[in-house]
């Protein structure tokens, strides 16, 4: 008795256990962009990027750095090389063995770079600006994903409010179908009217049905994309504030901070920055280069294994002066080419200035289309909602007739869901604007 005890209280512990992993997590549209930025591999590739543009830095940095190099040497003569002389009185020439069994070296090399024609300097500050080009891409990712993000969390919350809404119109149409059903035992209504009310309920349950689906698959598509397990229950909490409209910038100058903050225009200008600069690399061929260079070497020999005998040393210090003269036009030819990439770099922006401009232009003009569909529509539902009252009452009082309420009920149901789908469109509206500005419009439901 006591062991079947211990064994349910313990079933009763991994249930519990097993109930309290599975806690709902809850997420707002803050956790959701967040979490995106977390757990997505396109916006972690390009932080290494930024990582990569500070290594680029360094190694550029080095061209103005001296070079030390030290080598080191070992030769064992398997056989010592030979010269053979003829001396008087010898019938044969005699063999003269030269060198040792052992031959130790070391060299110390310095090689300072004095003028390569401004190649080097030029060229730490292209992966200077290349760095702030990585920046910029890394900000332009996270922009984008956090957009995706939005648009996911609220396409789920749009399908799960559209769910609510015929949901709740079929427990009315239920309630209704009831109250006929009671009428017509009662001889006060017509089975048409009994027949009306249970097709009205009939034609709700398969919207449902594809409401449902459509919800759950737009659930799992946001976990999908942040990470979470398709499984995991999650509560998606909206949290809004309600400045009015007119509390936004004008277009103008919203087109100003995105002219001025966009990642995409820094992106097109710090590329127009690099090409230039590149031109000065190419014309630096042109020029003489000039380098300090410095060497010192030892040497050793002998037939021991030893360091000690035999040893010589030499010092030498320097200039080498390397004059370019004819390279065969290849210099020419990568100058040229510099320059038109340098052009196609400002056609490229000039081209980004006016992207960004109608993007804004449009922006602005969808939020107060979205918004003002979105009061249309609340005032829609304030008719709906008064017509249905009306249509009740008169059904009570005689004077009504069912057709009539089913109709009121119908309509309300339809102004509901286009007002789910009018905040949805506002919700992306402002997340749009978002973007295609860099200013957080906080503008309410």
């Amino acid at each position: 008795m006591k062991k079947t005890t211990y064994i349910l209280a313990c079933l009763i512990c991994l249930i519990l256990l097993r109930v309290d992993s599975r806690a709902e997590m809850v997420l707002t549209v803050e956790d959701v962009r967040a979490r995106s930025l977390q757990f997505n591999r396109t916006y972690l590739a390009s932080i290494e990027d930024v990582a990569r543009a500070d290594a680029e830095i360094t190694r550029r940095r080095a061209g103005a750095f001296p070079t030390v190099d030290i080598t080191s040497s070992y030769n064992r003569n398997l056989k010592l090389p030979s010269f053979f002389v003829n001396i008087e009185d010898e019938p044969d020439p005699v063999e003269f063995k030269t060198g040792f069994k052992n031959s130790f070296g070391a060299a110390l090399n310095v090689r300072q770079s004095l003028w390569h024609g401004g190649k080097v300097f030029t060229a730490i500050s292209i992966a200077r600006i290349y760095k702030k080009y990585a920046d910029s891409q890394a900000e332009r990712v996270a922009s984008e994903i956090e957009y995706n993000a939005d648009l996911l969390f609220y396409s789920a919350i749009l399908e799960k409010t559209r769910l609510d809404v015929l949901q709740a119109a079929f427990e009315t149409n239920s309630y209704n179908l009831e109250m006929v059903e009671k009428l017509f035992s009662q001889g006060l209504v017509s089975e048409y009217e009994v027949l009306r009310a249970r097709v009205e309920k009939s034609n709700l349950q398969p919207q449902i049905l594809e409401v449902e689906s459509s919800a759950r698959l737009a659930e799992k598509r946001l976990k999908s994309f942040l990470g979470i397990d398709l499984d995991e229950p999650v509560v998606l909490v909206e949290v809004e504030t309600e400045p009015a409209l007119p509390t936004m910038l004008s277009s103008e100058a919203m087109t100003d901070s995105a002219l001025a903050h966009r990642p995409e225009m820094k992106m097109a200008e710090y590329n127009a920055e690099m090409n230039k600069k590149a031109i000065q690399i190419a014309r630096g061929d042109y020029f003489p280069s000039l380098d300090a260079v410095s060497n010192y070497s030892w040497q050793s020999q002998s037939d021991r294994m030893t360091l000690t005998d035999n040893q010589a040393e030499s010092w030498s210090v320097g200039l080498a002066l390397t004059i370019p003269i004819f390279h065969g036009g290849s210099r020419s030819g990568e100058v040229r080419d510099r320059r038109a990439a340098y052009q196609q770099s400002r056609l490229a922006l000039a081209q980004y200035r006016d992207d960004v401009t109608l993007e804004v232009e449009a922006a602005y003009d969808q939020i107060i289309q979205a918004r003002k569909a979105l009061d249309i529509q609340g005032e829609t539902i304030a008719q709906g909602e008064e017509g249905l009252r009306i249509a009740n009452l008169r059904y009570e009082t005689g004077i009504g007739t069912q057709l009539e309420v089913l109709s009121a009920q119908t309509a309300l149901t339809t102004a509901r869901q286009m007002m789910a789908t009018a905040r949805f469109n506002y919700l992306r509206a402002k997340s749009q604007m978002k973007k295609a500005t860099t200013i957080d419009i906080s503008i309410g439901s």
